[in-house]
């Protein structure tokens, strides 16, 4: 890695991100992984951008399944981040055990207590350098009922933000 890319990487932890949990089930599988890299591009049509690494497992599953569900995690589901970012060396199928999930009526795998689900469809996707970006429309929403603290993802560690 060059002084650039490093800068970047140290330039970027300096920037606080909220945790999500992105999840897909479908005919390509079921998975689930941690990310920063989601962001909102226009509430008309309603419609988010994730940026997922090409030498991840999810990113062939994504593309294949179309349809996924984004939850937004509170500070008090550190443990769920962890999992599925795969810091607890637990197996795929051992991170899904460890949590409650409900189906939202996209049928996607919604984790309990969350601060918001967000289920869509991906609608576009082009590769980016390491990434795969993908357009995802947003087609159903359900907010947490609970005013909780925020996971957050500041200087490579998590975070709570009130």
């Amino acid at each position: 890695m060059d002084s650039i890319q490093q800068d970047f990487r140290n330039a970027m932890a300096a920037c606080a991100a909220g945790v999500y949990l992105i999840t897909t089930d479908g005919e390509h599988g079921r998975y689930g992984i941690t990310m920063t890299s989601v962001a909102p591009v226009t509430d008309t049509p309603p419609t988010v951008v994730l940026c997922v690494n090409l030498n991840t497992r999810i990113c062939p599953i994504l593309t294949g399944n179309g349809e996924l569900c984004i939850n937004v995690l509170s500070a008090g589901q550190q443990d769920a981040a962890e999992h599925f970012a795969g810091i607890t060396k637990l197996t795929h199928e051992e991170r899904f055990e460890q949590h409650i999930w409900h189906r939202g009526s996209s049928g996607q795998l919604q984790i309990d207590d969350a601060l918001a689900h967000l289920h869509g469809r991906i609608l576009q996707h082009h590769d980016m350098g390491t990434h795969r970006i993908f357009y995802v429309g947003i087609e159903e929403i359900r907010l947490g009922k609970h005013n909780r603290p925020a996971l957050a993802y500041f200087r490579r560690a998590f975070a709570q933000i009130a």
